[in-house]
Formats: C-alpha cells, structure tokens, sequence
C-alpha cells in the first residue's frame, strides 16, 4: 500500500486483501494437509482424467498459498489479483457445473471440511460471489484521492520537450 496515514478507504482495502489472502492461504494449506483426500474430491467433480487429479492437487494448494500470501503482502498484487480471479471463477463454474449434473458432493474448497458451506452449492457459491466483491474492492478501490481530471501518478511516455 502507498505510505500515510490509515484512511477509511484504505482500511477497507486492506480488510479486503486480508480476508482474500486468508481464505486462500487456508484452503491451500487444508488441501496439502490431506492430499489423498483432495485428489478424491478433484475426481468427484468428474472433469479431468484421473492423472491430470494428481498434478492439480500436488500443484493447486500452494498456488493458493502463495496468491494468498502476495495479496497480503506481495509486491506482485496484480498477479495475485488475476490468480485469484481466475480460481474463484473456475471452482465457481465448476461448482455450477456439479450442482447442474445432480452431483451430490462436497467441494474440496477446503480440504477434508464437510461443512454446509461444503456441501451446500448455493451456499458456495453465494460464499465465491462475497470473495469476488473482496476482490473487486482489493482490484477497485483507489488507495489515494486524485482531483478530477488529474493524470495518474506515472512518467510520461516521452521526455518533456527541450
């Protein structure tokens, strides 16, 4: 974040970014916590062959990890920004996709869990659709007030003429 005082603005960027962040450091780290069981909730969906399950579940919990950890603090937000939209649209797509089909699973969202929030499609996707508003207003919400019409902090393309 740019240096000063704690605005309210920044304030509900930073809840944002911590609550985004965390939620991803957890489910990644309860996915690699129990990677057997992972593998069986990727095959559940029944979306991708059974060798491709092995390489999403050794890969997937520490993307989720390490997106969590740089919305939190990386230098690299923008990425973080873009893997996190990319995950949160495709578990919701593929949650949609289970529910359509009258699959009776739980998500894996969170490893082993078998909470409602779990088993529940609705429930989780209304939970993706909350972590796609923070991400919205991690992505959206400007840190600092700029006057109307004023250009953003940036160098010029092109040297000042002489």
């Amino acid at each position: 974040m740019v240096g000063g005082k704690l605005t309210s603005r920044r304030l509900i960027v930073l809840l944002a970014r911590l609550a985004l962040g965390g939620v991803f450091i957890y489910a990644g780290w309860m996915k690699a916590r129990e990677p057997a069981a992972f593998i069986r909730d990727i095959w559940n969906f029944r979306v991708i062959p059974e060798p491709l399950a092995y390489w999403v579940a050794a890969f997937l919990p520490y993307l989720e990890i390490v997106t969590g950890v740089a919305l939190i603090v990386g230098p690299r937000r923008r990425g973080a920004h873009a893997w996190a939209a990319v995950m949160l649209l495709g578990f919701s797509g593929l949650i949609l996709s289970a529910w359509l089909r009258g699959l009776d699973i739980a998500c894996g969202c969170f490893g082993a869990d078998a909470s409602a929030l779990s088993t529940s499609y609705p429930l989780m996707l209304a939970r993706n659709l909350l972590l796609l508003g923070l991400l919205a207003i991690s992505i959206l919400v400007p840190l600092r007030h700029r006057p109307a019409g004023s250009a953003p902090d940036k160098a010029p393309l092109t040297p000042p003429p002489p």
